[in-house]
């Protein structure tokens, strides 16, 4: 008895479907009787059915296959002799290649636990061939080359300026940073350049000196010492007598020393131990030269 009674319930169902199926009336169709690769053809669609009746057209989410959705225009409802209307146009595209091309459009009339789908009535599209297929398709004119063509390289310059700037900025803070060390390293490996160079010279002179008292090799050595001198103290001693040497502060102990080379230089004395006298000047230097050396090591 209840299967009976679920099938009278089924049959009394679809009966209520069939009927309001043929209350609703749908159409569409394309508007264009023809297509291109890519473009997009247009296909309408229309409904009218009873006001109590929920009836909804196909949205975006939907399998338009072989097409593919570009956009939709519909119309709100409209009421014709106590019927509502619905009409809508999506917009398609294809990139088959099929010369027709088919397609119709589901209508969904909602029910309260169930909906039924009916269709549009099916239409097709002409393929519109720009180029014959069968030359697309023809690979036997084809010409084969596998030799290699060089290409030239394209130089990525955006890279290469965000490259330069990062080291830029890199460079800035290293000078900001470590600035003052980094010149005070320079300096001193100049400042111990030039003392090797003065150095070498001057026991060439005292070695010299020692076997042999000469008025020029002692002028020379002089005038080293003062050319140096002026470039470690940064005071003009080359343009300095004497007597204006030794008023300097820190200068005082080369008193004898001086006067002896001044005696063999200017007065043409000649003094066997005058390496001796070249001998205090040099220690006199190596001294200054320590100085320097520690104060720009401390900041001064």
């Amino acid at each position: 008895m209840p299967d009976k009674r679920h099938f009278f319930i089924s049959l009394l169902m679809l009966s209520v479907l069939l009927v309001q199926s043929q209350e609703i009336k749908i159409n569409g169709g394309f508007i264009e009787d023809s297509l291109q690769l890519g473009s997009t053809v247009h296909y309408w669609v229309t409904a009218e059915y009873p006001m109590e009746i929920e009836v909804l057209f196909a949205d975006s989410n939907y399998n338009f296959s072989p097409f593919e959705y570009a956009d939709k225009f519909f119309i709100e409802t409209e009421l014709r002799n106590d019927n509502a209307f619905d009409s809508a146009v999506y917009g398609f595209q294809s990139f088959e290649i099929d010369l027709i091309q088919k397609l119709q459009l589901p209508v969904f009339v909602i029910q309260s636990n169930d909906s039924i789908v009916l269709a549009t009535p099916l239409d097709s599209l002409f393929f519109e061939e720009l180029v014959p297929l069968q030359q697309v398709s023809d690979t036997t004119q084809l010409i084969q080359n596998t030799q290699y063509n060089p290409v030239a390289r394209l130089f990525n310059y955006p890279l290469m300026w965000i490259i330069v700037g990062i080291l830029l900025i890199i460079s800035l803070m290293v000078f900001f940073i470590f600035g003052q060390k980094i010149r005070d390293y320079f300096t001193i490996r100049r400042l111990k350049k030039e003392y090797g160079l003065f150095s070498n010279f001057i026991s060439q002179s005292i070695h010299a000196l020692k076997e042999n008292v000469d008025r020029e090799r002692a002028a020379q050595g002089l005038t080293q010492w003062k050319n140096y001198l002026e470039r470690l103290e940064l005071q003009p001693f080359s343009k300095l007598t004497t007597k204006e040497i030794l008023a300097l502060e820190f200068t005082s102990e080369l008193k004898e020393a001086l006067r002896n080379i001044d005696r063999s230089v200017y007065g043409n004395h000649r003094d066997a131990e005058l390496y001796k006298s070249f001998q205090d000047i040099e220690d006199f230097t190596q001294h200054r030269f320590h100085m320097k050396i520690e104060d720009i090591k401390n900041g001064k």
